[in-house]
């Protein structure tokens, strides 16, 4: 299984890395272009998510991404400090819904539960690991 890490400090500026670091291995992974489109929606939305409402924008701290294949399996896994919103546990409201109420936030969430086919949270002892897991 190949196995890819990075790690990213709290930060926005992080951001546009992350993208590209999720960008590069998927491809060297051979997924097709509109999937990786799609993934590196995702984690960027995951990703801000922790980095934004998880640390604060803290550049002291940071968060691990691991990218593996396992022949038609990609996991994509996000590990952090603390205790994690209960990912796995959201029922996203119908996209007509969150349209009209017009509320800011809840498209990301919506989003990485809509493109994932598997969404968990691994719990750790002071951290834990949002796995996603796409079959291609």
């Amino acid at each position: 299984m190949n196995r890819a890490q990075y790690t990213a400090f709290c930060s926005k500026k992080s951001l546009p890395k992350i993208r590209a670091f999720v960008e590069s291995e998927l491809r060297s992974l051979s997924v097709q272009d509109t999937m990786t489109h799609q993934l590196v929606l995702a984690v960027d939305e995951a990703c801000a998510n922790s980095i934004i409402h998880h640390h604060a924008c803290d550049e002291n701290s940071s968060i691990l991404l691991s990218i593996s294949r396992h022949d038609d399996e990609l996991r994509i896994e996000l590990t952090d400090q603390g205790a994690p919103f209960p990912i796995n546990e959201y029922r996203p409201s119908d996209i007509r819904d969150i349209i009209k109420k017009r509320n800011k936030g809840g498209l990301g969430i919506f989003l990485i539960t809509k493109i994932m086919d598997k969404v968990e949270v691994i719990p750790g002892e002071g951290m834990f690991t949002y796995r996603f897991t796409k079959f291609l």
